[in-house]
């Protein structure tokens, strides 16, 4: 086949595919007239208190009233008849992400409909003002502190719910944020929401208030939500005095008196790192509550909340009512420590080894002469690395008082090389696992999202099911998220790292290597030290158990096994012994009061036990025993009925003593 016969043919083969994809739209073009209309079906039983068109025009907000019954008001947002295909997904991706992140502060979902001509989606109807509307009604001031305070705490409590269920909302702003008549706050409009670590091509987050690195890359990550709750505490601050200019405001080298001090640091802490700042929306919030409470008093007193019937729970409320006296306590306060600092200082090298140097000169003389101790060298070697190079490279001048400590250092790395080395292959291969294991779960938590919205079209997706796939999406963000953290900790960090570094980011870079040692090494201090100590206490347990369910055999068993692993742990031979007597005890007893009855080898061993294991109480508790035994067979001849245990063991007793004495 020629050339131009080949482009033919694939010509005619694509015409022949458009052909078809066009008959099947003209199908469904034909279905959709037939079945009933979205808004007939609608005012037919709801009626329309308002109408809210969307800024892009794709959709249409109904503030409908359940007829007859106008007390029942809720929202149903609809796709509009001319709107594109890509407004029916961003529907329904909607509704799937505001099903999964309900909360007490985020709009009620009620329903995800797709029985008529479009979709549709029913959420609760919230009485109240958003806060777009209040910063336009007190345009010439900022809002109290106490209530902005509040009012991120509980914004931030529904973020953090979210973000542990994959979502993210991306479109955090005055408008979004509703008070309602009971001064509870509530969450809307999830158009913008996406899973965390997911990339979608149609985004509508707000300008003002997005995180610039989501702009940037399209990535979503829990500390976007972070960063535009973080300028909208500040925006709540300023209120609209500076009009459209409050975000040079906030991101200005200068603080503005409106924002108290702390407030300003933390805002700063997280525009000028958007990703990198370490907060949670929760900790935020709990950072953002320390209220001076004079401020309270003096600065603006624009009402967010009717009453401040809850805003205070959450606050730490700091009083200073002397500033001189303040600043007094202060000064005392820091004397206190600076002499405390000085005492301990002296008493820690007072008790320590002076850091001299191993190598002799030809000044010195024997008498001057001595070598480091282990334990300096040790103090020494258990400093970051970038330390130790730091304290080597700054006497570097006195490399004669360096000498060992530098030796030392060596000697460690080339150890450490070497265990590496060993260990290479495995750790790499971990890290793979741990790297792609996000990836991995987004794919998959992609494919079970195409999954619902084919089910959702065609019709067959029972209630049942979608109830238990929304269940499972929601374990699977969290998955994600939990693989996301782990990644972050455990994961090679190259391409991150390397990212940051060339994006001029290089303290950030720096911290995270730090902070990547600081956990690897603690996390040797937890294998060696930490864990066996965890383990022990779980085998203590277990053996507590057994023991208290008289399974003395079980018990002495696993403290065998404890001390056999654990060894020199004096503790554990105690407890083999402890346990060893109390079995003696409880076999010895329960026969001579005939709970149980144990044979006469049993009865002889645990009395070499009990010899054995407590010999200091050996003779007054088999004088117990005897008598017990003499005092039951007595009774056994006026209750007509003979004493078996007793008799067994003072059986057991006799044979025993005469064993001995022969």
């Amino acid at each position: 086949m020629s050339d131009n016969q080949g482009a033919t043919k694939g010509l005619i083969d694509q015409l022949v595919v458009k052909a078809i994809e066009k008959r099947k739209q003209n199908e469904q073009r034909m279905a959709n007239k037939n079945q009933p209309k979205l808004e007939y079906v609608l005012f037919s039983q709801f009626d329309v208190l308002e109408q809210l068109p969307s800024k892009n025009g794709r959709t249409t907000v109904f503030h409908l009233a359940k007829k007859d019954q106008p007390e029942k008001q809720i929202c149903c947002k609809v796709v509009n008849e001319d709107a594109p295909e890509i407004a029916y997904r961003m529907l329904t991706n909607e509704a799937s992400r505001l099903e999964i992140s309900q909360h007490p502060s985020v709009a009620g979902f009620i329903k995800v409909g797709h029985e008529f001509e479009r979709p549709y989606l029913m959420y609760e109807w919230i009485e109240g003002e958003s806060l777009a509307e209040k910063m336009e009604r007190y345009s010439n001031k900022g809002f109290r502190h106490d209530h902005i305070a509040w009012l991120v705490y509980q914004l931030a409590g529904a973020l953090e719910f979210m973000h542990t269920r994959g979502v993210c909302h991306l479109d955090i702003k005055p408008s979004n944020i509703l008070v309602s008549e009971g001064d509870h706050v509530k969450l809307i409009d999830f158009g913008a929401a996406r899973y965390v670590g997911e990339i979608e091509d149609h985004a509508e987050a707000s300008l003002g208030y997005a995180s610039p690195l989501y702009l940037k890359d399209g990535i979503t990550q829990p500390q976007d939500d972070v960063y535009s709750l973080a300028l909208l505490t500040g925006h709540l601050f300023l209120g609209s005095i500076y009009g459209d200019a409050w975000q040079n405001e906030l991101k200005g080298r200068k603080r503005t008196p409106l924002i108290p001090s702390h407030v300003w640091k933390l805002i700063k802490r997280v525009v000028n790192n958007p990703r990198g700042h370490g907060l949670t929306a929760i900790s935020f919030a709990q950072q953002l509550a320390k209220i001076d409470q004079q401020s309270i008093e003096s600065q603006n007193s624009a009402p967010i909340f009717s009453s401040l019937r809850n805003a205070d729970l959450l606050l730490t409320h700091c009083k200073t009512d002397d500033k001189s006296y303040g600043r007094f306590r202060v000064l005392e306060a820091s004397l206190v420590l600076c002499v405390a600092a000085i005492t301990g200082s002296y008493l820690y090298n007072a008790s320590q080894p002076e850091w001299k140097t191993i190598v002799t000169t030809k000044q010195d003389t024997p008498e001057t002469v001595s070598t480091i101790k282990p334990a300096q060298t040790a103090s020494f070697l258990a400093q970051p690395p970038w330390q130790i190079e730091y304290s080597l490279n700054d006497m570097e001048s006195s490399v004669v008082t360096t000498a060992p400590y530098r030796e030392a250092f060596q000697v460690q790395q080339v150890k450490l090389s070497q265990l590496y080395k060993q260990y290479q292959s495995d750790i790499e291969s971990y890290q793979r696992v741990v790297d792609t294991l996000p990836k991995d779960l987004v794919k998959l938590r992609g494919e079970l999202v195409r999954l619902k919205e084919k089910l959702v079209a065609d019709g067959a997706l029972f209630p049942s099911v979608d109830k238990a796939l929304t269940s499972t999406m929601a374990g699977l963000n969290k998955s994600s998220i939990d693989a996301l953290q782990l990644a972050a900790m455990s994961g090679s960090k190259q391409e991150r790292l390397a990212s940051l570094i060339v994006n001029g980011q290089t303290k950030q870079a720096n911290d995270e290597m730090r902070q990547a040692w600081k956990r690897n090494q603690s996390a040797a201090y937890y294998y060696s030290k930490v864990l066996p100590e965890k383990v022990l206490d779980s085998i203590n347990q277990s053996i507590e158990k057994s023991a208290q369910n008289h399974y003395y055999t079980q018990a002495i068993g696993e403290a065998t096994a404890a001390r056999d692993f654990f060894t020199n742990r004096p503790e554990l031979d105690q407890k083999v012994r402890d346990l060893t007597v109390a079995r003696s005890e409880y076999i010895l007893f329960s026969t001579v009061t005939e709970k149980s009855i144990f044979e006469q080898s049993r009865l002889h061993d645990s009395l070499v036990d009990l010899e054995k294991n407590a010999p200091k109480s050996f003779e007054q508790m088999i004088s117990v025993l005897g008598k017990m035994a003499s005092d039951s067979i007595d009774n056994s001849h006026v209750n007509s009925r003979p004493a078996r245990g007793a008799i067994a063991v003072d059986k057991a007793l006799k044979d025993y003593l005469t064993e001995v004495k022969g």
